[in-house]
């Protein structure tokens, strides 16, 4: 592909649509050239002509034929990926192939408008961008689709408004780049596959690496998810919005947790060792901490993490002293925060029977006494072998509950629920723990805006396809309820897709020739 070597412009005015923000000069390109992308409709591949709009120290920017995008919003990606992301994620979780599959040390930043079948007016969910590992691979021998390049894809599509320069479009590059460095540091240099889990979680996580704050519309999915009793999995990752908010958060309590710990000890940030181990998922997890000298495990932190999502990052409630293994440092899970309301995790109110838990999965549950009384007392009866248990009352917490034990509380209590093991209690005919409550009204019912899905409470499914992703997401109860918070169709990932059909290639034996 040829490329010039002086950057061009000639501006001429030019209207450039929802895609670019108004009135703008239009660009020339510096070069022109051909993409295999995917058509996520049918799933197959098909040409994309584009031209190279802008350049950077770590980048080239390409724009699909017949798109259009300002100016001002190219130089913004340029600027963002050469000063905030790129050096954010790769001091955070390690290089990309560097020079590659092309001997270019720069990435591709391809705009485009990605076929995943999007009607405005019915659709709540679109394709915001993917990583296609297969472009690593030779064409000629390996992959007769591979563009023998980094590729980022970035969906412009104007009927979903998305504005190219804006946050949430950084911060789909940056989900992005960080899929490309983990499968550069586990699957190319290290030739492991590691967990989807865990490869989503450092992708969510990674915005905060490049100084664009919290995502609170996956605390918002996680809690709405947990209310409408669908419980996640942290470890069996099932593609939903909610699943995606629980790995999330469990990500940014990790960083919040061990980062400077890391730092203070390998000079590098925790996710950064886990990428640079030679284990996969938990085993990753635990792995490190050991590494960095610290006392707890995968198994604890999990336990510590369940805590943390009651006390937040103790704007709303303080944590006891000596406790602060139970708190985030960034995130809060109550309240309002950058424009949305978060539910909280404790509407299911005065349940007798838990619901049954998945493998490394918690639920949360209050209590209240009834009409009259301003005391009320639980007792939880174990019924599962691995399950732990907290009740907190105002500001005492009692962790782990005694099974058969009187727990009374004033006001209100709460009872956080959880599974720390790799045993599901899902299929039917699992035990099932109950709790007897003493004054108390019966359980309230969900408000059907919470009512649980067909699915909700069944065990995570295999990786689904992006268009049975994409449907399964424009169904969703919590996929609209946050459209309906935020304003805007959700942006969807579909990178697990993308690990599994690399994977066949690995299966027969062939690898990137570079």
């Amino acid at each position: 592909m040829r490329r010039y070597l002086i950057l061009l412009y000639i501006f001429i005015l030019a209207g450039c649509g929802s895609g670019g923000g108004g009135d703008s000069p239009a660009l020339v390109p510096l070069a022109t050239g051909s993409f295999w992308a995917v058509d996520f409709t049918v799933n197959s591949y098909y040409v994309v002509n584009a031209s190279e709009v802008g350049q950077g120290n770590f980048c080239h920017v390409y724009l699909e034929s017949g798109q259009s995008v300002s100016q001002e919003a190219i130089n913004a990606i340029i600027d963002q990926f050469d000063n905030a992301i790129h050096p954010g994620l790769t001091n955070a979780f390690g290089n990309e192939p560097d020079p590659g599959i092309d001997g270019d040390p720069k990435i591709y930043i391809l705009l485009l408008n990605i076929r995943d079948g999007f009607t405005p007016g019915v659709s709540t969910s679109y394709i915001a961008g993917y990583f296609d590992p297969m472009n690593e691979y030779s064409l000629s021998t390996q992959n007769s689709h591979s563009n023998q390049k980094e590729v980022l894809f970035l969906n412009i599509n104007p009927a979903v408004r998305i504005n190219p320069n804006g946050t949430n479009f950084f911060v789909t590059i940056a989900h992005e780049l960080q899929h490309m460095i983990h499968w550069e540091q586990k699957t190319h240099q290290q030739g492991l596959h590691d967990d989807t889990w865990i490869d989503e979680a450092m992708a969510q996580v990674s915005r905060t690496y490049c100084g664009y704050g919290p995502d609170y519309a996956s605390v918002f999915s996680y809690e709405n998810d947990m209310n409408r009793d669908v419980n996640h999995s942290l470890v069996s990752f099932d593609e939903t919005v909610g699943n995606y908010g629980m790995v999330y958060m469990w990500a940014q309590y990790i960083k919040d947790q061990f980062d400077q710990a890391s730092l203070a000890s390998t000079t590098h940030p925790v996710f950064w060792e886990m990428l640079h181990n030679p284990f996969t998922g938990i085993s990753e997890v635990n792995n490190t901490l050991a590494t960095i000298a610290s006392t707890r495990n995968f198994s604890s932190s999990f336990e510590d993490w369940a805590m943390a999502n009651f006390f937040g990052n103790r704007e709303t409630i303080v944590e006891p002293p000596g406790n602060d293994a139970w708190a985030y440092t960034t995130i809060d899970t109550w309240g309002n925060h950058n424009g949305i309301s978060l539910p909280g995790l404790f509407l299911r109110q005065n349940r007798a029977t838990l619901q049954p838990l998945n493998q490394w999965s918690a639920g949360y549950y209050s209590y209240v006494p009834a009409p009259g009384n301003t005391t009320g007392a639980v007792t939880w009866t174990r019924n599962a072998s691995n399950t732990l248990a907290a009740f907190i009352n105002e500001t005492t917490v009692t962790y782990p509950v005694s099974p058969g034990v009187s727990y009374p509380f004033t006001t209100i209590g709460y009872l956080i629920y959880m599974n720390p093991s790799a045993t599901s209690y899902l299929p039917a005919g699992s035990p099932v723990d109950t709790v007897t409550k003493t004054a108390m009204s019966p359980a309230v019912a969900l408000s059907a805006s919470l009512s649980p899905t067909p699915e909700a409470g069944s065990a995570p499914k295999p990786a689904k396809g992006p268009r049975e992703m994409l449907s399964a997401m424009n169904l969703d109860p919590t996929v609209r309820s946050l459209v309906r918070e935020t304003g805007k169709p959700h942006g969807v990932h579909v990178d697990s897709w993308f690990k599994e059909r690399e994977r066949t290639l690995r299966a027969k034996g062939l690898r990137p020739p570079f």
